[in-house]
C-alpha cells in the first residue's frame, strides 16, 4: 500500500457487484495530487479469490477492515452500490474508524416492486450466470448517449461482468439482492459524516432511496448529479471526483 503525500486525506473507495477496483480508475486519476486513493478487490471479484466457506457482507466488510486497519489515520469510504453496504456495513460495526463516508447509488429499504425486481435478476444470475444480467446492467447503468459515443468504455465494463467466476459472482450477487433490509434497519447508527449520492436516472438505487437514508442517517446529506444513472463513477468521473473532494474538504 502506498504512503499518502503530507497533507493528503485517504479515500479508500469500494467497487460494485460484479466490477473490480478498476472501476475507480477515472475518478482516482480525477483526485490525484488532490487526496490519496486506495482501491482494492473485494472477495469474489478481479485478482480476490471467493472464499471457501462463502460470503455474507460481514465477509466483505471484514476485507474492508483489514484495509483500514493498516492505514495511519481514519480514511474517508467511498463505497458503489454493493459498495454503499459494504461501507455501511463497516460504519455500523465500527464507529469512530472513518473520518467520513460517502455511499454512491446505494440501495435503501427497496419497495416490494424493486425487491421483487433485483430477485428476479438474481433468478437471472442462478439460471445464465453473470450473461443473464449483463445486458440490462448495461443498460440501466450507463445514459444512452454515454452508450452511443463512448463503446470502447461499455465494453470494458460488459467485458469486466463476463469474465467473473460464475460461482462467485452469483454468491455475491445473492448478498447484493437480499443483505439490504437488515441494514436499512440499522443505518441511524452510522455516526461519522455522511455524503448519499446518486443519479437522477438511477432506477434502482433512486433519488427517493438517497433523500431516505440521508434523513435516516444522523449526520448526512444527499446529493443528486443530474443527467446520469447508476454507472456515474464511470461515465462522469470528473463530476464523482468534485463532488467527493468537496464533501472531503468539509470534514
Amino acid at each position: 500500500m502506498s504512503t499518502p503525500a503530507a497533507g493528503l486525506a485517504t479515500i479508500v473507495f469500494v467497487h460494485g457487484v460484479g466490477l473490480d477496483r478498476r472501476m475507480w480508475d477515472g475518478v482516482a486519476c480525477c483526485l490525484a495530487g488532490r487526496l490519496h486513493c486506495i482501491t482494492f478487490d473485494m472477495p469474489c471479484h478481479g485478482e480476490a479469490a471467493m472464499p471457501e466457506s462463502g460470503v455474507t457482507l460481514a465477509t466483505f466488510a471484514g476485507t474492508l477492515a483489514d484495509i483500514v486497519d493498516d492505514l495511519d489515520s481514519a480514511p474517508v469510504v467511498v463505497g458503489f452500490s454493493m459498495g454503499a453496504m459494504v461501507a455501511q456495513r463497516f460504519a455500523i460495526d465500527r464507529p469512530g474508524a472513518l473520518r467520513g463516508l460517502v455511499l454512491m447509488n446505494a440501495v435503501f429499504n427497496r419497495d416490494a416492486d424493486q425487491r421483487a425486481a433485483i430477485l428476479q435478476r438474481l433468478a437471472a444470475a442462478e439460471h445464465a450466470g453473470p450473461a443473464g444480467t449483463v445486458d440490462s446492467a448495461i443498460e440501466r447503468w450507463f445514459t444512452e448517449d454515454f452508450r452511443s459515443n463512448s463503446p470502447g468504455l461499455v465494453d470494458a465494463v460488459r467485458r469486466r461482468l463476463l469474465a467473473n467466476n460464475p460461482a462467485a459472482y452469483l454468491a455475491a450477487y445473492r448478498v447484493f439482492a437480499t443483505a439490504d433490509a437488515a441494514l436499512a434497519r440499522e443505518a441511524a447508527r452510522i455516526t461519522c459524516p455522511t455524503l448519499v449520492m446518486t443519479a437522477e436516472h438511477d432506477t434502482n438505487s433512486t433519488p427517493a432511496m438517497s433523500h431516505a437514508l440521508a434523513e435516516t442517517i444522523p449526520y448526512a446529506r444527499a446529493l443528486v448529479l443530474g443527467d446520469l444513472a447508476h454507472g456515474a463513477p464511470i461515465e462522469a468521473p470528473t463530476r464523482v471526483a468534485d463532488a467527493i473532494f468537496e464533501f472531503v474538504t468539509r470534514l
